[in-house]
């Protein structure tokens, strides 16, 4: 539910020639394939600003969740986006322990989710039917780095996928996942060619050829 920290705990392994590059958020919403669980989301909207996103949309929870949660991670790479076939699995880590509980490393997670959710969330999680309203996804400065080969097409990119759930007796109590695309970032100098511009509105300047003729 909170997938900004795909920046935070990724890093590729890569050794061949760099480039700097920016996640493009294409798709967030329910689990293509998931079962039914006490939180349900719809397909949530996403609003680009420059290099960052605003994510926006509603979800339900149809009975109180008790503190101690858990949410697991997991990221697939793609070599075409656009085509899940072409996708394999990348790694898996539990993102949540111990959701609602005192552990001040896990609760940043979800605070900030809490905090964009109307009406506010908080411990233990109460029914609802809430709203997410622009939740800010920073994608701009991620420090990510992959082959210019593997994104020459614009649709190499990841999904990330996060499975909540609760124990005794253990099930699943909502599934999310996001598409994300790596677009390169082309730095122009236009800025420092300002008088290329210049020249280029200002009327052109005749030339005169000297042709020498034959005797």
């Amino acid at each position: 539910m909170s997938y900004q920290i795909v920046i935070l705990f990724f890093t590729p392994f890569v050794s061949s020639t760099m480039a700097p590059t920016h996640i493009l958020v294409t798709r967030a919403g329910p689990c293509y394939k998931s079962v039914k669980t006490p939180v349900t989301v719809a397909e949530l909207s996403l609003s680009t600003l420059g290099y960052d996103s605003l994510l926006s949309g509603e979800f339900n929870i149809s009975e109180n969740i008790d503190n101690g949660w858990k949410i697991k991670a997991t990221m697939q790479k793609c070599v075409d986006i656009r085509n899940m076939e072409s996708c394999d699995f990348l790694r898996s880590f539990d993102l949540v322990k111990s959701g609602c509980a005192d552990d001040e490393s896990e609760q940043g997670l979800y605070r900030m989710l809490f905090h964009y959710a109307h009406p506010k969330l908080s411990c233990p999680i109460q029914a609802g039917r809430y709203m997410l309203v622009d939740f800010p996804l920073f994608t701009e400065d991620n420090d990510l780095v992959v082959p210019e080969s593997k994104i020459s097409t614009s649709v190499f990119g990841y999904t990330f996928r996060l499975d909540g759930f609760i124990e005794r007796p253990r099930r699943q109590i909502f599934c999310v996942e996001a598409l994300l695309q790596l677009l390169y970032i082309r730095k122009h100098n236009w800025i420092e060619r300002k008088h290329i511009q210049e020249r280029t509105s200002t009327s052109r300047t005749s030339v005169t050829v000297s042709e020498e003729e034959d005797e």
